[in-house]
């Protein structure tokens, strides 16, 4: 339902950014729908989720009937994407130092 993208930002806090097109998401209550959802999972993952900016992406609209897999969706992308660009920061730097 969702896409996210991640770049590590080399500040201690997470950014979070939501894009939701009127073609995806044609509705202005579904689109605030989606974005609260959103913001309200990021807010309960910010301190893991430090150092990283993301931006949030939906596909699809949410309803409140499957508000419960969007935020399990939500908050297992924005973890994976975290460990990703952590991990790729990591090799960057070994790569860059090789001491």
């Amino acid at each position: 339902m969702f896409r996210v993208y991640a770049s590590p930002n080399g500040a201690a806090g997470a950014r979070l950014g939501i894009v939701i097109s009127k073609r995806v998401i044609p509705q202005a209550v579904a689109r605030n729908y989606c974005k609260r959802l959103a913001r309200e999972v990021f807010r309960a993952e910010r301190e893991a989720l430090a150092g990283v900016d993301l931006v949030v992406r939906p596909r699809a609209a949410v309803t409140p009937a499957s508000s419960a897999a969007a935020r399990a969706e939500i908050r297992e992308l924005l973890r994976s994407a975290q460990r990703q660009c952590h991990s790729r920061s990591a090799a960057t730097q070994a790569r860059q130092d090789p001491t």
